[in-house]
């Protein structure tokens, strides 16, 4: 029998901090089959696990929505506590599909024992579900990549910055705001990752604006060391951006859009910006003129976040003491 486990469908960095932080065996899969196929096989690897491993505890990360019904099911049968970890309450559908994934997402939510979010926005609006709600932001990341190492045809020129932005080229993202500043940013060029295809049926032409396509986590930290800075952008609320957490990790300047979770959570080290054109070159132009002064900031308010992740575990351990106490 093992204690606690960590369930999670996706490949993502936050499963890898959580699970270490409360002690859990890590199970995290990325499986890419054919149709319904990919769901099939998750649901009878995750059965498989709880069979052998029997835990007390197991968590799981929130999307994928099914993960949190399926262990949700199998905690009935096998008498284990199901700890769900949300991510996210939008659920980006329309239709019957809407309608069918979001009786799966509150079936899965209302049966947890405790219920994992980032940030208060979406605590409240969970708690209509489930009132064991606990708020456990994101720890900051460790970067692997050993030195500031330039990428390979991206040599930084004596007279411009380089920023990056992480893209996954998502709707709530306002990259043709971005490009539409291309030909204004004086001294200043911007890198985005991602696969550009999501958005454009051909590569923007830009001149300031360099698309580098998908990059593997240890080119994406290589390049994150090698920047002067890094902007995220999103207008969902609540979404608090593994980007921003990466940033400050590096210590790097950064620009957040000026949301309420993502200003409650980070603080006054960032520049924050609405997500128009005039308001991005705005902010683009304030980090470059302190970019010094704004990574200082960073570095200082990384040590803040770190604490406030360590007490937040402290909270989820004595509630976990808490539920370890009662049957199932």
């Amino acid at each position: 029998m093992t204690d606690r486990i960590w369930i999670s469908w996706n490949e993502q960095r936050r499963n890898i901090g959580m699970a270490a932080a409360v002690n859990a065996r890590l199970y995290m899969t990325d499986r890419d089959a054919p149709g319904g196929r990919t769901l099939i096989t998750e649901f009878f690897d995750s059965w498989k696990i709880i069979r052998r491993d029997r835990p007390t505890v197991c968590f799981t990360m929130n999307p994928s929505i099914f993960s949190s019904w399926w262990l949700s099911l199998l905690a009935r049968v096998y008498k284990f506590h199901l700890v769900t970890d949300l991510h996210t309450v939008n659920i980006k559908l329309t239709g019957l599909k809407k309608i069918f994934f979001k009786i799966i997402f509150n079936s899965g939510i209302r049966r947890s024992d405790l219920v994992i979010v980032t940030n208060s926005i979406y605590r409240e609006t969970v708690l209509k579900l489930n009132k064991d709600v606990i708020i456990v932001p994101d720890a900051l990341p460790e970067l692997t990549a050993k030195a500031e190492e330039p990428i390979n045809g991206l040599k930084k020129t004596n007279n411009k910055i380089q920023v990056l932005l992480g893209s996954s080229f998502d709707d709530d993202e306002p990259i043709d705001e971005v490009l539409t500043i291309d030909p204004d940013l004086d001294g200043i060029e911007i890198l985005i990752t991602g696969t550009w295809r999501k958005r454009f049926d051909a590569l923007p032409q830009t001149r300031n604006i360099h698309f580098l396509g998908f990059v593997d986590k240890e080119e994406y930290e290589r390049l994150l060391l090698s920047v002067d800075g890094v902007i995220v952008l999103t207008s969902s609320e609540g979404c608090l951006c593994c980007g921003a957490y990466e940033a400050f990790s590096a210590g790097k300047p950064l620009i957040l859009s000026k949301t309420k979770a993502l200003q409650s959570y980070f603080g006054a080290s960032p520049v924050y910006t609405e997500n128009d054109s005039a308001s991005i070159l705005s902010a683009l132009q304030k980090l470059k003129a302190e970019k010094d002064k704004r990574s200082e900031m960073i570095v200082h308010e990384s040590r803040v976040l770190t604490m406030k992740f360590e007490k937040s575990i402290e909270n989820l351990e004595n509630i976990l003491s808490g539920l370890a106490c009662i049957e199932q």
